[in-house]
């Protein structure tokens, strides 16, 4: 079987390249702190990629004895003549014969299903899940025979899903409704001591104890104002580069998985701000995106912590959280998100194929106490209980990074003038090849 048609890479203007996402809830998978393992369990970003299916993060060091059982029966098997028969069978007997778990193959984040904690979950009710690393607009090509080899995909924005969805019915199945896992809204991370010069530029206002930034506000001063340098609005210069250009920056919108959604909420702000033709439109966003921007938001986050290069960074909150969370010698009280305003949130749809071969067992299973707590504790998701988020944000010390005042108040999220939609997946890409120059 052929593997799901790839989305062309892209290489951005100048040196860069970028990525895709949702709608008024959409995104793509995040990455965040300490190296390797961290970045592994983050949601932030998605590649778009179309590579074939391959296994999700499952490398020797984090191999269980059970595991290792069965590579060494599956080894002995394969030796064994009175095997053959089966073994052309098919492998799925097989699988199930010597591990008692069926195996469900989907699509969505790779690092939420390598989880050794939700792995199992998955394991107890007799699932073996794995996952290809998708984007939501990797999940729309993927049609026909192609589509065989999915049980569900674990979609990051409602036109997502919609088009998922059709795709399963067309090639015969019977699929569910999508039901929400969690939501992920966008943010401007920036380090507390920026807030005064922000708040001088009416970028930055407080609501109700929260940060929130003003979208149209720095569009309009982005595309009018000359000289419009961190030195020139009386940023510190240990948390800026004076002689740099104000300016929010995402992951690459060819590349990395908030690109697109940074780049899908500038669309709005434009036409909200100038109400004007197409060709005003991609001519202004385009001189936003001339520069070489980091390929993805796990490297954006590490330059950000690391330099003053990028000093507003628009990332998954909840990547900023785990990043906060899990680096040593960060003081999480000296950094604020700020959230925008219109507002940008991801949500993660679930589809599954029928009510067959497991895959509405794995919906079930993401939407259970039981995970949405593992979701909340270690991946600092939004799912259907809030308090859980709030426990695990507070556990952390990092209630003065969402909101401040009493500490007792809800981390529930601010109430932005309105949620900036994403495009039809078809139209996104078209915007995406225009403005940022992605191949």
């Amino acid at each position: 079987m052929t593997s799901p048609p790839a989305p062309k890479k892209a290489a951005a203007r100048g040196e860069r390249a970028t990525a895709i996402g949702g709608n008024s809830g959409i995104s793509q998978q995040g990455d965040n702190a300490a190296a390797g393992q961290v970045r592994a369990e983050t949601v932030g970003e998605i590649h778009i990629h179309g590579a074939p299916p391959r296994k999700s993060s499952r490398n020797k060091a984090s191999d269980t004895p059970d595991e290792g059982r069965r590579r060494l029966l599956f080894l002995l098997a394969l030796g064994g003549a009175t095997l053959t028969g089966v073994l052309t069978g098919g492998g799925v007997w097989l699988q199930q014969s010597l591990t008692r778990l069926t195996p469900v193959f989907g699509g969505g984040w790779e690092g939420l299903f390598a989880s050794e904690e939700i792995r199992d979950v998955f394991h107890r009710q007799g699932l073996d899940v794995d996952v290809n690393n998708l984007s939501g607009i990797d999940m729309t090509y993927i049609q026909g025979s192609d589509l065989g080899r999915y049980h569900f995909f674990l979609c990051p924005a409602d036109t997502i899903a919609a088009a998922v969805k059709n795709n399963f019915r067309v090639s015969g199945q019977s699929p569910s409704n999508p039901r929400l896992i969690f939501q992920a809204p966008m943010v401007v991370l920036v380090h507390r001591a920026l807030l005064e010069c922000l708040v001088d530029q009416s970028l930055v206002r407080s609501e109700n104890g929260f940060y929130i930034f003003d979208v149209l506000r720095y569009l309009d001063l982005r595309l009018t104002e000359t000289n419009w340098t961190w030195g020139s609005i009386g940023a510190p210069e240990g948390v800026a580069q004076g002689d740099s250009q104000v300016e929010v920056v995402s992951g690459a919108p060819c590349s990395a998985g908030g690109g697109d959604l940074y780049l899908s909420l500038l669309i709005h702000a434009h036409r909200k701000n100038y109400r004007t033709d197409r060709t005003r439109l991609i001519n202004d966003l385009q001189r936003l995106f001339q520069n070489s921007w980091p390929p993805s938001s796990f490297g954006l986050l590490q330059e950000f912590f690391s330099s003053h290069q990028y000093p507003m960074a628009f990332v998954y909150e909840h990547d900023a959280l785990k990043y906060l969370a899990d680096q040593q010698g960060i003081a999480p009280d000296n950094y604020r998100l700020l959230y925008p305003d219109p507002g940008v949130i991801s949500k993660h749809m679930f589809i599954g194929r029928d009510d067959k071969d497991g895959s509405e067992l794995v919906g079930d299973l993401l939407a259970s106490r039981e995970v949405q707590q593992i979701m909340a504790r270690k991946f600092f998701l939004r799912g259907a209980d809030a308090k859980l988020f709030e426990q695990a944000v507070t556990g952390h010390g990092m209630t003065g990074c969402i909101r401040q005042g009493d500490a007792l108040k809800s981390l529930a999220l601010p109430s932005p003038s309105d949620i900036a939609p994403f495009p039809r997946p078809d139209l996104m890409i078209a915007f995406r090849n225009e403005i940022v120059a992605c191949a």
